[in-house]
């Protein structure tokens, strides 16, 4: 294998990402009419706010978000991060519905779900 064949094999190639627009065209049309549906909008909301892993999300508790401060505590202890760290982190200034979404859940969540 030659020095470019090398370089094609390794080079890292610019993953696609949707813009901030897209993904609230996607929130905003998503229907919200069942627990289900307003779940799955709150993950989106929650995901596009926190910019966490997949795996550490869906390793997360309620007790790990603090919507009054903006953010979220991964505790290596009980969420999957990478690398096994513990570290805070604060949400994402995407705006006030991408936050609205994510708080009205979890209140929705500790309130009357309990």
């Amino acid at each position: 294998m030659s020095d470019k064949d090398t370089r094609v094999a390794t080079a890292r190639r610019e993953q696609k990402s949707p813009t901030l627009e897209q993904i609230k065209h996607v929130i905003n049309t998503m229907p919200a009419g069942t627990d289900i549906e307003r779940r799955n909008r709150a993950l989106i909301a929650f995901t596009i706010l926190t910019g966490a892993r997949d795996s550490a999300i869906a390793s997360m508790k309620l007790k790990h978000v603090d919507i009054i401060v903006g953010s979220i505590n991964q505790d290596a202890h009980e969420v999957k991060t990478k690398f096994s760290k513990t570290f805070n982190t604060f949400f994402f200034p995407v705006g006030e519905e991408i936050r609205g979404i994510v708080a009205e859940w979890v209140s929705y969540l500790r309130d009357e779900k309990l």
